[in-house]
């Protein structure tokens, strides 16, 4: 159990542990960079086809060669789109700068070209940080452009923690409040299409990044701008289509990288290329909700959290490769559907959290091999049978070893006792709490051929018991009617042997009740030996017991001499030595059963059996009752008997005409109520010589007695017995003004003293 419960606080502490760390690593999106990563090729599986509506026009190389070093002056981009107008594109990007004013001839040239052209678009330009504590300030084309411009839109790129274009914001600004700029893409495909697009419907405010599936580099229809400007480009070709014009050489910084897998950088007009594809096509890939990814980071951690109560761990690194394998695919598939589940978090519990957890087990089963050895080190039985000893090894298989050599030494101890328990010289037989035979030793077995292992405790009574005392033995098995002092019962088998059984309980080393022990013990020469003595009592008490009592009658009424007062005192000694005899001898053999009495009046009534003896010698016997009434449980018969032989003794050893004393009062001893009854005599007192023996067996002294009968030494030791049956205690002594004084303390009723207090 200790094992058991440190395991479970190791647990919940380990669960604990992995659960804080990956809701914590989820929420702050450390992960990120492993991400990105398996975005990265999980994301190139299945690329999407570049859409044929979209041309890019290059500001490439070739470009720059033909009309100098870049900026161009306005003049040669008015030219441009004045040749771009004889295609009639469906809409056209420019995807170039134009917030700072050149010259006024030009831009007024470049203004007339862009209204020729239909729906132009331009982008904007936000400065960070703005001006007067702005987050930021907004720079728009000049004024002319501004007016000849079908619509503005923000190109601002969206980079990961990695520096990689993955997602883009098809918004800028505050959507709530409508103060956002939608993307310049967005602004395209509204114009194209004649309404905004489902995702940016979606969108909920405008810091909801997108994560957009790339084509293969190069893979949308381009063109260069001197080709276009020179009127080397045939109209057609540029018909109907969505015109992108952008920077691509390498030396004007419009160069970034994308996640294709293979480290390059893509040019930011064929990034606007992509974006517009995804947009069209509405396959955003959507990171799922925030909850939802914590949850499902979860998941598998828990899997595995709640196996390691159930596996073995063998089972359990399998099951952790499968949910790693399984977090992987789930990412994969997921992607298929447009959604992103970042598999990092989840990928690092199931990582950490077998490993900790086989630490932690490991460590608590360590310290309780360590604990439980020692325990067994100390506490474990020699028997004789030599074992090797352990040569130096590591910590862990050291305890390894160690566990070996105990558990071979309870086999051992096991095989012992069993063979010690088998060849008992009577039978015994073990029960498990459901009342089934688990053990049986050699003479338990005697008799039955088909065994008696496995067979229920009732069946087991049936074929040993006798009949006649069936029902008295289950009775002492059910524990609500177990005996409180006499634990066993007696019974006879059924080939007539008599028996004695006693159960007893078999526990756990921590105290936990596993099942019952029940010896039987043979005591057939016992029981008879039993019967022989009760036969004697019998003689005792009723054949020799007649006789003296027809003598006393032969003299009752005759006249008294010397003769006949012998004849009676023998008699009467007979009698008393008789009854003395038979009642210690069932004292030791009856169970107590007692019952409430008032004890002055059982004193009493046992004072006034002896008037006629005090009278005939002129003895006042005078009882002083201070009780109150005090209640006593008691054997009334044996106790009445006591006090008779306590009063007969006081007046047996009183001069003629003295005073015997029977005081009664209730007194504490210890805490505890008593009530004390004290009979004092006038005699000569106890002799030195037998003071200290006065209650044993056949201590007397008579010469001090006034009466012709003497004692046999058993009166006092049957009252030292009914005293102490009864929980009391008794003291004789001496008095200081002469006589003997016998005091008994007898304990209160018990529900008396309860009403008492």
């Amino acid at each position: 159990m200790r094992l058991r419960q440190r395991l479970v606080v190791e647990w919940l502490a380990v669960a604990l542990l992995a659960s804080c760390m990956v809701v914590a690593l989820g929420y702050w999106d450390s992960l990120s960079r492993f991400d990105n990563l398996v975005y990265d090729q999980l994301s190139g599986i299945d690329r999407p086809e570049a859409s044929p509506d979209i041309m890019i026009v290059e500001i490439d190389e070739e470009s720059l060669h033909a009309f100098g070093k870049w900026p161009w002056p306005r003049e040669r981009h008015a030219q441009f789109f004045e040749q771009l107008a004889i295609g009639t594109p469906r809409a056209t990007g420019f995807d170039v700068l134009l917030s700072e004013p050149g010259e006024p001839e030009g831009d007024q040239l470049l203004a007339q070209a862009m209204a020729d052209l239909p729906n132009l678009f331009l982008p904007l330009h936000f400065v960070f940080p703005g001006s007067n504590g702005a987050e930021f300030d907004v720079r728009q084309p000049i004024a002319p452009f501004t007016a000849a411009a079908t619509g503005l839109g923000h190109v601002n790129l969206l980079f990961d923690a990695d520096g990689v274009v993955r997602r883009a914001n098809l918004c800028f600004g505050d959507k709530d409040a409508g103060a956002e700029w939608p993307h310049l893409m967005e602004i395209i495909y509204q114009a194209v299409e004649g309404d905004m697009s489902p995702a940016f419907d979606r969108l909920d405010d405008c810091d909801q990044s997108l994560l957009m599936p790339y084509a293969d580099r190069g893979a949308y229809q381009s063109i260069s701008y001197a080709a276009l400007a020179k009127g080397q480009v045939p109209p057609a070709f540029v018909q109907d289509k969505i015109i992108l014009i952008g920077a691509t050489a390498n030396g004007m910084g419009d160069q970034y990288p994308v996640p294709l897998g293979d480290g390059g950088t893509m040019a930011g007009v064929e990034i606007m290329a992509n974006l517009y594809s995804t947009i069209a096509r509405d396959d955003f890939i959507r990171p799922i909700p925030l909850i939802q990814q914590l949850l499902l980071s979860l998941l598998p951690v828990w899997i595995l959290l709640l196996g390691f109560w159930r596996w073995r761990p063998r089972t359990t690194i399998v099951v952790s490769f499968f949910l790693i394998v399984t977090i992987l695919l789930a990412s994969a598939v997921l992607v298929q559907f447009s959604l992103w589940f970042a598999p990092g978090t989840a990928l690092l519990g199931v990582l950490i959290v077998y490993p900790v957890w086989g630490w932690r087990r490991l460590q608590a089963t360590s310290d309780f091999m360590d604990g439980e050895l020692e325990h067994f080190g100390r506490s474990k039985v020699d028997i004789p049978i030599m074992r090797t000893e352990l040569g130096p090894v590591d910590v862990i298989t050291g305890q390894a070893e160690q566990l070996t050599h105990a558990i071979s030494h309870v086999r051992d101890l096991r095989r012992f006792i069993s063979d010690a328990l088998r060849n008992l010289p009577d039978p015994m037989f073990i029960t498990d709490l459901r009342g089934k035979v688990t053990f049986v030793n050699r003479l338990a077995q005697t008799g039955m051929e088909d065994g008696a292992q496995n067979l229920a405790l009732d069946d087991m009574l049936d074929r040993f018991v006798s009949a006649d005392d069936l029902q008295e033995v289950k009775d002492y098995l059910d524990q609500k009617s177990r005996p409180t002092k006499q634990d066993y019962v007696e019974f006879t088998s059924s080939d007539g042997r008599i028996f004695a059984m006693r159960r007893a309980p078999v526990a756990s080393d921590e105290g936990l009740l596993r099942g019952y022990i029940h010896y039987l013990a043979d005591i057939t020469e016992v029981a008879n030996a039993a019967q022989q003595r009760e036969e004697v009592l019998q003689l005792l008490s009723h054949d020799m017991r007649a006789p003296q009592a027809a003598i006393l009658a032969l003299l009752d009424g005759r006249e008294t001499d010397e003769t006949t007062s012998r004849i009676e005192g023998h008699a009467r000694r007979t009698l008393a030595l008789a009854d003395n005899f038979v009642g210690l001898a069932r004292i030791d053999a009856s169970e107590f059963a007692g019952e409430d009495i008032l004890l002055a009046e059982l004193v009493e009534e046992a004072n006034d059996s002896l008037w006629p003896l005090a009278q005939k010698r002129g003895i006042r016997c005078e009882v002083e009752d201070q009780s109150e009434g005090a209640f006593v449980h008691v054997e009334p018969s044996s106790l009445y008997r006591s006090f008779v032989n306590l009063i007969d003794n006081a007046i047996k050893y009183s001069p003629d005409g003295g005073v015997v004393t029977i005081g009664i009062r209730v007194t504490d001893l210890d805490g505890q109520p008593f009530v004390s009854v004290a009979i004092s005599d006038q005699g000569k007192g106890i002799s030195e010589g037998i003071l200290g023996q006065l209650f044993e067996r056949f201590a007397s002294d008579d010469t001090m007695a006034h009466s012709s009968i003497k004692g046999a030494g058993l009166g006092l030791n049957f009252v030292a017995k009914v005293i102490a049956r009864h929980g009391g205690h008794i003291r004789g002594e001496n008095q200081r003004d002469g006589g003997a004084c016998f005091t008994i303390l007898l304990p209160l009723a018990p529900d008396l003293e309860c009403q008492a207090d």
